[in-house]
């Protein structure tokens, strides 16, 4: 009976993290400490499977670099910026 509970939680804990993991790139946020001011990368915005994209927290959407290969633009996110993986 017991090996069936460990199976059920295993069963149970694979779409959970699945879930978990799926929404962790929407939840890319910049807090403005100060103000208060939230702003959220739009759902758009975030980058294909695979892909990345660097995002300046001083830029509005329409300004933002396009994405690219995840290799190359870890190397250089300047500090007004995050990288956002898809």
């Amino acid at each position: 009976m017991k090996v069936l509970n460990v199976r059920f939680q295993r069963l149970f804990m694979l779409p959970l993290l699945f879930a978990l993991t799926s929404c962790a790139a929407y939840s890319v946020v910049n807090t403005d400490r100060y103000s208060g001011r939230t702003n959220a990368v739009p759902a758009e915005y975030i980058p294909s499977p695979g892909k990345c994209r660097v995002w300046y927290k001083d830029r509005t959407p329409q300004q933002q670099p396009a994405q690219g290969e995840c290799a190359t633009l870890q190397q250089n996110v300047p500090k007004n910026a995050v990288l956002l993986k898809g």
